[in-house]
């Protein structure tokens, strides 16, 4: 599994390649995403895979919340083939439906509260 992180910022959140065409972008629980955090995690999204499209698997299970500046960042996501939003509390569920009702990318987007569920629906975008 290859990742990218950068310090300080990259306390909440991190990027890694969990398979081949999928990067998974972990929010940490319980933290406020800014803006900054998603310019951080579109800059790593985009330096771990060349710039080239890949499908996310966006863990966002106990985030504590998202500010719009961050979800304009997710909604800017070019390179994206699709979006898995993964949370499994009410609150997640609360916060996934905000971003599904802002702004979306250009790619198919949905939420999950099962990870191997998400990671199936993503493989049918892998080879887009």
């Amino acid at each position: 599994m290859q990742s990218v992180q950068d310090a300080p910022a990259a306390a909440n959140v991190s990027v890694d390649l969990i398979s081949e065409g999928v990067v998974r972008i972990a929010l940490k629980p319980g933290a406020r995403m800014t803006a900054g955090d998603g310019a951080l995690a579109r800059e790593n999204l985009l330096a771990l895979t060349g710039g080239e499209p890949s499908v996310v698997l966006l863990q966002i299970t106990g985030v504590g919340s998202v500010s719009r500046e961050a979800i304009s960042v997710y909604s800017e996501a070019a390179t994206v083939r699709a979006f898995a939003v993964l949370g499994s509390t009410p609150v997640d569920r609360v916060i996934a439906h905000g971003l599904l009702r802002l702004p979306r990318p250009q790619c198919p987007t949905q939420y999950f509260t099962d990870a191997q569920e998400a990671m199936q629906w993503l493989s049918g975008f892998r080879n887009s």
